[in-house]
């Protein structure tokens, strides 16, 4: 009878075409689209239990098991591999061979089938926590099913499932884990090769960076693969039709072909990685760069004599008190500063990374915002070009500096036709989990929900 009515909805669903959508107010047009998504992915936790209860009749090896269910559903093997993965973390089968028979096996996240039941995790972002899950060494994946689920749930429910496909450090962290690959396995690993030329007169290439390799080529092509970058004049610039794909492209031919105008002198310079005292006194751990890479930090600390030490010293909401380097520029170390404090675009769901992003006021400067530290933000161009900074377009982003007490830098306002309370908003991104400032703001905020004093434990 129920799937008889969900078939009936369904149709009725289905029946208001176009024409009925668009009688629909802005709003309510939103509004019903996300509760017929909610809905969608609430169907998840069905198929979980269907793939569960029919384990016996499917075959123990996992290919056969996704070509079964691909033939039984009539859906791609891709999403039947999806929805095998995703049963294997929001069913909570009892495990017959564990201590206790009646408790849910380890892979089992109840958060995340909360998650699912409420209409805000899919299968899809169910598998992605699966697959980073399982891409760690088997001795620590139970403790970090245990972990992860609670702020996995919490991040797909605020930042939606995109953020999840960059969960390693975050989840390695939660553990207190090492990074498992050296640098010689990176070393090792590392590869580049040509292939054959094609018959369209094109070649391919393959291979694996290290990530010092991947920070400095991503430096180069923020640096000059935007639009107009590499132009001979200001027409040319300004009618920049070429694809983010071939600007790329013609940055290597810049740096390495007969003309060179990225000389030497020209190029990427500097890179920004930011670690704390402990970190750099123990040589351990990785560092966020201002490219967005994860570079290990015995890697930074090998050869001092050609870094620019900065000293950072952050109280307890994650703020700067103190920014010290032997050359003074006032803008750059701001910048610098800014790295430090935020490590990424505060844009909601952005993974923009500092060097890709611009420094946006958070007050804007014609509103009479001050070009200080505590009114910078992050924000990629796109994002930037949304914020409207006179404030008087509700249908626009905004941008406020935040409450002291919060624990937040910058609250991010969104539009009315998005949220009619335009309630505050932020980027909790996984990859910036253990950054320096986000870390002290996390701690920040966690030990005032738990009515704890900030100087108790930690010290700037």
């Amino acid at each position: 009878a129920a799937l008889d009515a969900l078939g009936a909805a369904a149709e009725a669903v289905v029946a208001h075409g176009a024409d009925a959508w668009a009688r629909l107010n802005q709003y309510d047009r939103t509004h019903a689209a996300k509760r017929m998504e909610a809905s969608r992915k609430k169907l998840s936790l069905a198929d979980a239990a269907f793939i569960t209860a029919h384990e016996d009749a499917m075959s123990d090896i996992p290919a056969r098991r996704v070509r079964l269910i691909s033939r039984i559903l009539n859906i791609t093997r891709r999403e039947a591999e999806v929805r095998q993965a995703a049963a294997t973390r929001i069913s909570g089968r009892p495990d017959p061979w564990a201590a206790d028979p009646g408790a849910p096996g380890p892979d089992y996240m109840p958060y995340l089938a909360d998650a699912a039941a409420t209409g805000d995790a899919a299968c899809t972002a169910v598998e992605k926590v699966d697959r980073q899950i399982r891409a760690l060494p088997a001795s620590v994946q139970a403790e970090i099913t245990a972990a992860a689920d609670e702020p996995c749930a919490t991040l797909v429910r605020t930042q939606g499932p995109d953020p999840l496909d960059s969960l390693r450090n975050f989840l390695l962290d939660l553990a207190g884990a090492e990074e498992t690959y050296t640098d010689k396995d990176h070393q090792r690993l590392r590869s580049f090769t040509v292939g054959r030329q094609g018959i369209d007169g094109m070649t391919p290439v393959r291979g694996l960076l290290t990530p010092e390799a991947a920070a400095t080529l991503t430096r180069l092509i923020i640096d000059h693969a935007s639009t107009g970058s590499l132009c001979d004049g200001r027409d040319e610039a300004n009618e920049d039709t070429r694809t983010p794909d071939q600007r790329r492209h013609d940055v290597l031919l810049a740096g390495y072909g007969p003309d060179k105008p990225l000389a030497t002198g020209r190029g990427a310079t500097t890179i920004v990685a930011v670690m704390g005292i402990d970190q750099l006194s123990s040589g351990r751990g990785t560092a966020l760069t201002d490219v967005g890479v994860h570079v290990p930090v015995s890697t930074r600390v090998k050869a001092p004599e050609s870094i620019t030490g900065c000293l950072q010293i952050q109280g307890f909401e994650g703020r700067t008190l103190f920014f010290g380097r032997t050359r003074r520029l006032g803008s750059l170390d701001q910048y610098l500063a800014l790295v430090g404090e935020e490590g990424m675009s505060s844009a909601p769901g952005s993974d923009s990374p500092p060097a890709a992003s611009l420094m946006h006021h958070i007050v804007g400067w014609s509103a009479g915002g001050r070009t200080d530290l505590d009114n910078f933000t992050f924000a990629a161009p796109p994002q930037h070009a949304l914020v409207d900074d006179t404030q008087t377009g509700p249908d626009r982003w905004w941008t406020h500096v935040a409450p002291p007490e919060s624990g937040r830098r910058v609250d991010r306002i969104p539009p009315q036709s998005a949220d009619p309370d335009r309630a505050p908003v932020h980027n909790d991104h996984p990859t910036v989990w253990r950054h320096p400032g986000v870390t002290r703001r996390r701690r920040f905020r966690d030990r005032d929900l738990n009515g704890e004093d900030p100087a108790d434990s930690d010290t700037p």
